[in-house]
């Protein structure tokens, strides 16, 4: 699943339910950092109101602190797709969460399809579903707190503060 993230040369649209994989968001912040355009639209009650330990909140706060922007969506009892739309030629799919539990513990698939119409068809299913969604606001200081551990870690100067919302 990283690889592809890695193989990917121009665009990323990640349609997800749970969200907390910091290998993940990495992987997503390293493409930004390549210079691919990468969006991200999540379920809200599972990343907002039922993360109880923070782990979606600092996953997601990880991306907007490089200025991937990052929408949710609330219109539906759970937005429970799992997809990444790949340059807009392929699809990476399957039963996997972009979570913790999926990448350690749980039984799960996921498979990379090329095949442009079928990446079109997704795109525009996730085209949809961004269009539902709200920004992602995280909590105050979130953002801050996880640019200055980007910056410690990777011993870089500044970090893009284009996308970061303002939390109220």
């Amino acid at each position: 699943m990283l690889a592809h993230v890695a193989s990917i040369k121009s665009s990323i649209r990640v349609s997800a339910y749970g969200f907390t994989s910091k290998r993940v968001a990495q992987a997503l912040v390293d493409a930004k950092n390549r210079g691919v355009d990468v969006q991200v639209v999540v379920d809200y009650k599972e990343n907002v109101t039922s993360d109880t330990y923070g782990t979606s909140k600092a996953a997601l706060s990880m991306l907007l602190a490089v200025g991937i922007p990052v929408r949710t969506v609330s219109k539906f009892p759970i937005h429970h797709d799992k997809f990444m739309v790949g340059d807009g030629l392929t699809v990476q799919n399957g039963s996997f969460n972009y979570t913790n539990a999926a990448t350690y513990s749980n039984s799960e698939n996921v498979m990379v399809v090329s095949d442009a119409p079928t990446a079109a068809a997704y795109l525009t299913h996730w085209t949809s579903r961004w269009n539902m969604g709200i920004p992602y606001v995280p909590p105050t200081g979130v953002v801050h707190a996880v640019k200055k551990a980007i910056k410690k870690v990777l011993g870089q100067g500044q970090v893009s503060e284009q996308s970061s919302p303002k939390a109220s």
